[in-house]
């Protein structure tokens, strides 16, 4: 999803939470204009740590295709030095389970 669709979003239920105060008669304290102003002020910290997520994600991302290309590698140099006709069914099975 879209930082700004999220953006959005939240200040359509801030927004909405403004209008329920408001209703309600809580307008001297919090109305949704100050709501939204308080919203907009996180923007910037709220895609920080959207980014921050992002990152963490990629890396793991990375993490696990390095432990799979390790893994691959493991199993190639068991098939190389096995005899013909066991890495030929152990090859068959790589296909199958990769």
């Amino acid at each position: 999803m879209k930082t700004n669709k999220i953006v959005d979003l939240a200040l359509g239920q801030l927004d909405n939470l403004g209008y329920q105060l408001q209703k309600r008669g809580i307008t001297s304290v919090i109305n949704r204009h100050n709501l939204i102003a308080i919203a907009m002020t996180k923007q910037d910290r709220i895609k920080a740590e959207i980014s921050r997520v992002e990152l963490k994600v990629d890396i793991q991302k990375a993490r696990v295709e390095r432990l799979r290309q390790q893994a691959d590698d493991i199993i190639d140099t068991v098939i190389d030095s096995t005899p013909a006709p066991i890495a030929e069914k152990l090859t068959k099975v790589r296909s199958l389970v990769a």
